[in-house]
């Protein structure tokens, strides 16, 4: 077991120096500031469970070699200098009182002191190592978030800006570590706007989905719009190329009006319904409309962890269709998440060399949104074209195609607003320096 020592100019060097020689299990005994920087005394993982391995099982006792005898001169001693025999030692007596007198008793012997197993030491070793380790690492944290507001004050305030208009923490940090120290608020902004807007894929107009033609289904959970979604999509559809060109088909059964709500547009435009509930119905339908230039299917909306999300992808899972998931603008980013992860998986009717099931997204809801780039951040980080961009129940006025420059405008202006969740200099800090932040991206 041997500490080492590590010099360095901020302390996220010293940490990365000290995860690059121990390994990431390292445990960190002691860290201060020195005139030249900081210094941290760390100790490698390994040494822990062999400090704790060579302890002796308590319900055993030690097995070890008789010690030999050490060599004995004789020498004379005289009986003036020859010392006295030691006097064997006896408890020590208290004094009681009885009937016939006082008599010697020996004191009680103390209680043994309660001893634990050395697995349950061990243990409490570990959990108590795990909790210095954790409080250590958000120590550093908050270290390297104050050197950063003291060194690249521009990255600070853009990485503020970003965590309050809604981007993770991993995609903010990502950005800001590669903006340009050499420029001034104005152009950071706009490179930042710059890389975002670049990483948002937003399809172009002539590739939307009534322009392309072919077959769509629109799925997501409930209540995220995609009844009122498959509506504007068949008036604009109905509008530019006739009705005899467009085609509907639902698989919702379940809910109470919902296929009177579509056939009510339907109905307004001048096309069919068909309604199917199993996998062959859905083919016999696709073979019915083959030749439209656009077949538009609304699904049933079941939350991301209902079990029936993997029998909707199979039902889908036609060679023809085209998935795209409907996300909602004013959902978490967390909620957003498990959402594409649930609905993006691949069926094993489906090719098994495709990494997700969906064709795209179209965010809906954007007029409910407090803040913008949780949504505009789960697209960008699962690499979903975005399609088209619905704000108010309006049919068809109410979708737009996408604009990447001015959804992340309109993203950071959201950020801006004052609110009770909005996150102030101490407040990042703390949050910058938990578990789930900035440092830990």
């Amino acid at each position: 077991m041997k500490l080492r020592k590590f010099f360095g100019l901020t302390s996220r060097s010293v940490l990365e120096q000290v995860r690059s020689e121990l390994g990431s299990d390292a445990v960190i005994v002691a860290n201060h500031a020195t005139p030249d920087g900081v210094e941290v005394t760390a100790l490698a993982g390994d040494a822990i469970d062999t400090l704790l391995g060579s302890r002796p099982p308590a319900t055993q006792p030690l097995a070890a070699e008789p010690a030999p005898a050490p060599a004995v001169r004789s020498v004379e001693v005289s009986p003036a200098a020859k010392p006295a025999e030691p006097m064997p030692w006896t408890p020590p007596l208290a004094i009681v009182g009885d009937d016939d007198g006082q008599r010697p008793a020996p004191i009680a012997a103390p209680p043994a002191s309660p001893t634990f197993p050395a697995d349950a030491l061990a243990q409490q070793l570990r959990a108590e190592l795990a909790g210095m380790r954790e409080m250590i690492d958000q120590r550093f944290a908050a270290m390297s978030w104050n050197d950063n507001l003291r060194r690249r004050p521009l990255a600070a305030r853009f990485t503020r800006d970003l965590l309050a208009a809604g981007f993770s923490p991993s995609l903010t940090r990502s950005i800001t570590e590669r903006l340009p120290d050499d420029m001034n608020a104005v152009q950071a902004r706009e490179w930042v706007v710059k890389v975002l807007s670049r990483n948002l894929h937003c399809v172009a107009a002539a590739d939307e989905i009534v322009a392309r033609g072919g077959v769509f289904a629109l799925v997501g959970p409930t209540g995220v719009g995609k009844t009122t979604t498959t509506a504007k999509l068949a008036a604009r559809c109905a509008m530019r190329y006739g009705a005899n060109r467009l085609a509907l088909i639902s698989t919702d059964s379940f809910r109470i009006g919902a296929q009177d709500q579509l056939r009510i547009y339907a109905k307004i435009l001048g096309v069919a319904v068909h309604t199917v509930s199993d996998r062959h119905d859905l083919r016999q339908a696709l073979d019915a409309v083959r030749g439209r230039h656009l077949v538009l299917i609304d699904t049933v909306g079941m939350s991301q962890r209902d079990a029936r999300v993997a029998e909707q992808a199979m039902l889908l899972s036609q060679p023809e269709i085209r998935r795209v998931l409907l996300l909602n603008a004013a959902a978490q980013g967390e909620t957003l998440d498990e959402v594409v992860d649930a609905y993006g998986r691949v069926p094993d009717a489906i090719d098994k060399n495709a990494t997700s099931a969906l064709a795209g997204c179209i965010v809906t809801k954007q007029d409910e949104a407090g803040r913008l780039g949780g949504v505009l951040d789960v697209a960008i980080r699962h690499k979903l074209p975005l399609h088209y961009v619905t704000a108010g129940q309006r049919v068809p006025e109410d979708l737009f195609v996408p604009t990447a420059d001015l959804l992340v405008e309109r993203s950071l202006r959201s950020g801006t607003k004052p609110s009770a969740f909005t996150l102030g200099e101490d407040d990042l800090s703390f949050a910058i320096a938990g578990p789930a932040g900035f440092a830990h991206a």
